[in-house]
């Protein structure tokens, strides 16, 4: 069957320049090479909702195919496709290049087709992408299912997409801009994973539909949506409801996605994991939803701050044993405060006492490049980190975990970071879409880098990263944390970019 809508995630890099790139730094703490094959998990929700109206829709995950196979063609790939629409995730901004050269090539393959962007980062710079030749539509905002299927209907019927709620796209040469109407409160969407193992089936093609395919099949994280938008305004975060232009939270109903994550660990047995504080909407009312499950296995959930004894013992009340994400950022109480995390140690050692305690498991995530923080004070909080790991797992093995990384290689536009760098205290080297596509290109990593800070520039970001990842991959492997297979593959990724090659490392300070 001729899929109505083909949607395309792009790598980081295309041709001459994915090869030149030592980037390997950059994505050292998430599930992904340096191409960065996590898809959005709105292709997931756009698929379900499309096909539920009656269209055809398939994923390929271009970057998981290129990152398992040298020999793929991206173009033979793209030649062999005859969609109605292309449609191309722009969501996250290291993908800037990646995304645009992927347009060129379905253009210069296919030019009565059109191409469709679409994702958080396409709606920041939605006027720039549409002035590109290679693009048709920029569909705007976090919620692009409702428009989508306008505006396949509309190039069904051959009709012009002037009542496609969120559309930016181009009349006669001239550029339109519709309204940004469709922003849901309450959305009416599903990840559903039996959906895509279908797809997998029907196009015979695995790792074109895996939402990473980096760690698969030894490790699979999956995820579900509990809310779209966030009330935090972290300083280089671009989801908040401020940077999106949201006036309230996009919530699910707690039911239905009780029911969703039930669903979905029947499929796996891997945790799934909920993104976004759920105490931002009546945690209560998911709490109870999911108790009444009787979920298997445990579920992965992510606290802004923390949470206490008696929130965290409900929670423990659901079933499985916790899994709590936190990211305190830095072990100085100050410079939490000033990204936008304010709490004290005192407050956070008490929740991981509670959550192991309980028999639960956490992980604590550490930020490198917040203004004010220094190479020693970064040290500080591997010290910090290495502290809590010692202690705790002595007593319970294996049940707390860390990284750091700083956001690697850009700050989010629309964060307020990106908005008032001298107020915030950054730097920046972009603006513009372009001047991250240059950014992007260059290998040394420590010279892509979008931003420095009033306290540290970006080579000595990248040098003190590296010094503070491997330090930390040591102490992780020493607690048990990681297996000698997997601290080495991050090893090397420390090693590349300390390699003279890369630019070499600066002395220590």
């Amino acid at each position: 069957m001729r899929p109505h809508l083909i949607l395309l995630h792009p790598p980081s890099l295309l041709g001459a320049p994915a090869r030149e790139a030592r980037h390997s730094l950059a994505s050292a703490t998430v599930a992904s090479s340096s191409q960065f094959e996590y898809y959005p998990l709105g292709f997931l929700t756009l698929m379900e909702y499309v096909e539920r109206h009656g269209l055809e829709v398939r994923i390929i995950n271009v970057a998981a195919k290129l990152a398992g196979s040298r020999r793929l063609d991206a173009r033979g790939l793209i030649r062999g496709l005859k969609p109605l629409l292309f449609g191309i995730d722009l969501h996250w901004l290291v993908h800037a290049d990646g995304a645009m050269e992927l347009a060129r090539i379905c253009k210069e393959e296919h030019p009565e087709i059109p191409v469709a962007l679409g994702g958080l980062t396409a709606s920041y710079y939605h006027r720039e992408v549409i002035a590109s030749a290679d693009v048709d539509y920029v569909v705007r905002g976090d919620s692009t299912e409702q428009p989508v299927v306008d505006l396949l209907r509309a190039l069904e019927a051959g009709a012009e997409p002037a009542a496609v709620p969120n559309l930016t796209w181009k009349r006669a040469g001239e550029v339109v801009v519709n309204p940004l109407s469709y922003q849901p409160e309450l959305l009416d969407i599903r990840v559903d994973y039996r959906r895509l193992i279908k797809h997998m089936i029907r196009y015979r093609d695995l790792r074109g539909n895996l939402l990473t395919g980096f760690q698969w099949p030894a490790y699979a994280f999956n995820m579900t949506l509990f809310c779209r938008g966030c009330l935090l305004n972290c300083l280089t975060c671009g989801g908040s409801n401020r940077a999106l232009g949201r006036t309230r939270l996009g919530v699910r109903d707690p039911e239905a996605l009780a029911e969703e994550i039930a669903a979905t660990q029947q499929l796996t047995p891997f945790s799934v994991g909920i993104p976004g504080d759920i105490r931002q909407h009546e945690p209560e009312r998911l709490i109870a939803a999911l108790r009444r499950r009787k979920p298997s296995r445990p579920l992965s959930f992510e606290l802004f701050g923390p949470g206490g004894e008696e929130f965290l013992r409900e929670l423990a009340s659901i079933g499985p044993p916790l899994d709590i994400h936190m990211s305190p950022e830095s072990h100085d109480e100050d410079l939490r405060a000033r990204y936008g995390r304010c709490y004290t140690n005192e407050r956070l050692e008490r929740d991981l006492a509670t959550i192991l305690g309980l028999g639960g498991k956490a992980f604590i995530f550490f930020l490198i490049g917040i203004p004010g923080q220094t190479r020693d004070s970064v040290r500080e909080s591997v010290a910090y980190a290495e502290r809590l790991l010692e202690h705790w797992n002595a007593r319970y093995p294996g049940k707390l975990d860390a990284n750091i990384s700083p956001p690697l290689p850009f700050i989010d536009p629309g964060s307020l970071a990106f908005e008032y760098p001298e107020r915030t205290g950054y730097r920046l080297f972009a603006r513009s879409l372009a001047e991250h596509r240059a950014l992007i290109r260059r290998p040394d990593l420590r010279e892509v880098l979008n931003f420095e800070t009033e306290t540290m520039a970006r080579a000595e970001i990248v040098d003190i990263a590296a010094e503070a990842m491997e330090r930390m991959i040591e102490l992780r492997q020493r607690c048990g944390l990681l297996k000698a297979k997997w601290a080495e593959r991050e090893r090397a990724r420390v090693r590349e970019a300390r390699e003279p090659g890369a630019g070499g490392a600066s002395a220590p300070q």
